[in-house]
């Protein structure tokens, strides 16, 4: 509203001075009696688009205010904000979405197993060396995992450069102590063979055994999880 204000006093002030200079290059009496009345006109429009001038610096300068700490604002949510954080919602809804059918598949198993006892009450046990052997494959492949003194080789070659040499942050890459996914072999098997969030995907371009061995390096030896 300024801005057209002093446009606007400004071109009247600019179109009397051409008026009043034709006027007094055909007239020689010109202003003449007029001449009060002429300097009043002039000093109206030069104090009204000098001061409208001003109060449109004054608007021009709170705007730029304005946009600069817009800007500074959303620099900041950038810089608060991991790269990770979208792969960590991702991760939180696909859990939370997942959890219902992990419970039916819970009772479902129970139910199952109650069934099995029904019926199962009137055999023998099972012998104890093929109990034995049962054990053991199970607890065999519960410790199945990662070598995380190979997985630290795979990680200086291919996580270092972002994530530093010690995994506490580096060059665009957040400190994995504070990633929940890192937490567990299980969560950074899913990460590195993913991606998300800023980071690709290692799936191609690592094998298994060396997906497996940097999880379980970042998750104990970094992260201190499990």
């Amino acid at each position: 509203m300024h801005e057209t204000l002093f446009y606007i006093c400004g071109g009247i002030l600019a179109a009397s001075a051409v008026l009043v200079s034709l006027f007094g290059l055909k007239n020689d009496n010109f202003p003449g009696k007029w001449m009060p009345l002429v300097i009043v006109w002039f000093a109206i429009f030069a104090v009204g688009a000098g001061t409208f001038a001003v109060l449109n610096g004054k608007d021009e300068s709170r705007d730029h205010n304005e946009e600069y700490a817009k800007a500074a604002e959303e620099l900041k949510k950038e810089e608060t904000s991991g790269p990770f954080e979208e792969a960590e919602k991702e991760a939180a809804e696909k859990a939370e979405a997942e959890s219902p059918k992990a419970e039916e598949g819970s009772e479902e198993s129970s139910e199952a197993a109650g069934e099995g006892e029904e019926s199962g009450e009137g055999k023998s046990a099972e012998p104890e060396g093929g109990a034995g052997e049962g054990t053991e494959g199970e607890a065999g492949a519960t410790g199945a995992g990662g070598e995380p003194e190979a997985g630290a080789v795979v990680f200086s070659e291919n996580c270092a450069v972002c994530h530093g040499a010690t995994g506490h942050g580096g060059a665009g890459g957040p400190d994995l102590r504070t990633m929940p996914l890192a937490q567990t072999e299980e969560g950074a098997i899913q990460q590195v063979t993913n991606g998300g969030g800023g980071m690709p995907p290692f799936g191609g371009t690592l094998s298994e055994e060396e997906i497996k061995n940097v999880a379980a390096y970042v998750a104990q030896e970094i992260t201190g999880g499990e």
